[in-house]
């Protein structure tokens, strides 16, 4: 098949090359971590609050439902181990606020799972299971495997990139998980019905690569592509342009394309709550950096940053920043006792020697953020407004539309956090327009 270009991106630096070698993860396992407890956050998705339906001292099952909502775009969020419910408290989020969690002290005697109900049908047991976008976005998966009857799905796509560097949460889930990756994937496309399976990897992964080749040669109409090494080539919409040569609309949804798309993590989430009637309760993460052993680490959910980082030796040197998902799109975190969570692949520390942050100077026109910017936006003129505090220019501009990959502060000859900026406009830009609304009803 025909691998496409997407607009904008740009290949890395050597100095970049450079780090993602020296934080490679060097061990050929994935290790398993089993914390004493875990601070469970009550909502990890996009959509509609939970609530709690268990209290205070009481015993509780890994896979048991603990927070739930009965609207359509939420996601149920379960024990992820066995044990007591210690407390109800409140933890950090990464805009500043705090959310509710509840802490539960892990049960040393081994104990039966609670499992999905045997009855329920494979979209039920997806949502009952609390799957949600596992590449970082946290959307519902049961609501994006109900796109409109009058869509025609060409393809099953699963995202593979992990474009993002020194992560490599995914790279280990293909190398010891592909089939249950490819069932995973087989099943979405049964559910809406899609034409074939394409599933897109860089190619500096080649033992993923060749893992799920293997597996792909026993499933009809399924292919597996390498793809530059280029980012952001897992964005879910430049995904779409390298394999199907089509963007995703800004009025719409990007299966409009034709395209479904899910990660890899997503899959394989798919495949254990259909098969083995497992909810989602562990995932993979990767902790890397400036720690004495970088690891691969299959975690229960709610375990905390610095448990996991003492599992990996502890830091190497000072620490100066500690950063939750990959450098370039991820969120500095300033709590060791940060619980992660389902939107959670990877956990990064920079020491003092390491971290490269440089004072910001003025912008000297040189358009290489708006070269870059794989949405086509002008990134510059919206940092502009923004720190003018015209949101009107901001909004004419289409910050909304920003996917912050972090591509325009990458390239940028004056360190501006241009992304930061973009972001922020656009969540404003988005908070006024839904009160706006909520007024006119």
């Amino acid at each position: 098949m025909k691998i496409h270009d997407f607009s904008g991106g740009f290949f890395f630096e050597p100095s970049t090359k450079q780090l993602k070698k020296l934080f490679a993860v060097e061990n050929e396992n994935v290790f398993t971590f089993t914390p004493k407890t875990v601070t469970i956050p009550f909502d990890q998705h996009i959509g509609a609050p939970n609530e709690l339906v268990v209290s205070i001292g009481e015993t509780v099952r890994q896979g048991q439902i603990i927070a739930k909502s009965s609207a359509d775009i939420s996601g149920h969020v379960h024990a992820s181990v066995s044990g007591i419910v210690l407390e109800i408290l409140e933890v950090p989020t990464f805009d500043g606020e705090t959310q509710s969690a509840i802490k539960i002290q892990c049960t040393q005697e081994a104990t039966t799972p609670e499992l999905i109900p045997e009855e329920l049908d494979p979209e039920t047991a997806v949502r009952h299971a609390g799957i949600v976008g596992l590449g970082g976005a946290t959307f519902p998966t049961h609501i994006k495997l109900d796109p409109d009857d009058r869509i025609e799905i060409e393809a099953v796509i699963l995202n593979g990139a992990e474009c993002e560097p020194f992560l490599a949460s995914d790279d280990y889930l293909m190398r010891y998980e592909s089939r249950k990756i490819l069932r995973g994937g087989e099943l979405a496309r049964q559910i809406i019905g899609a034409k074939k399976i394409l599933i897109g990897i860089e190619s500096d992964k080649p033992k993923a690569l060749a893992a799920m080749k293997e597996v792909a040669k026993t499933i009809p109409d399924c292919h597996v592509l390498a793809l530059p090494v280029k980012y952001p080539q897992g964005g879910e919409g430049q995904l779409l342009e390298t394999l199907l040569a089509k963007e995703s609309p800004i009025d719409g949804r990007s299966v409009e394309t034709g395209g479904f798309t899910i990660n890899v993590a997503t899959a394989f989430a798919i495949a254990e709550a259909v098969d083995e009637r497992k909810s989602l309760t562990h995932r993979y993460v990767t902790i890397t950096g400036d720690v004495v052993e970088p690891k691969v680490i299959a975690f229960p959910l709610g375990t905390s940053v610095g448990d996991l980082i003492d599992y990996c030796g502890g830091f190497a040197g000072t620490p100066s920043r500690i950063i939750h998902g990959g450098p370039m799109m991820g969120k500095t975190i300033t709590s060791l006792d940060f619980p992660l969570a389902k939107g959670s692949n990877g956990i990064i520390v920079f020491n003092q020697e390491h971290d490269g942050k440089l004072p910001e100077s003025p912008c000297i026109r040189c358009n290489r953020c708006v070269d870059v910017c794989p949405v086509r936006l002008e990134p510059q003129s919206i940092d502009l407004a923004y720190r003018n505090n015209d949101l009107f220019t901001c909004d004419q501009l289409m910050a909304e539309e920003c996917i912050n990959c972090g591509c325009c502060t990458y390239v940028c000859p004056a360190r501006r956090d241009l992304a930061a900026k973009i972001s922020a406009a656009g969540a404003e830009i988005k908070a006024i327009k839904k009160e706006l609304a909520a007024n006119e009803k």
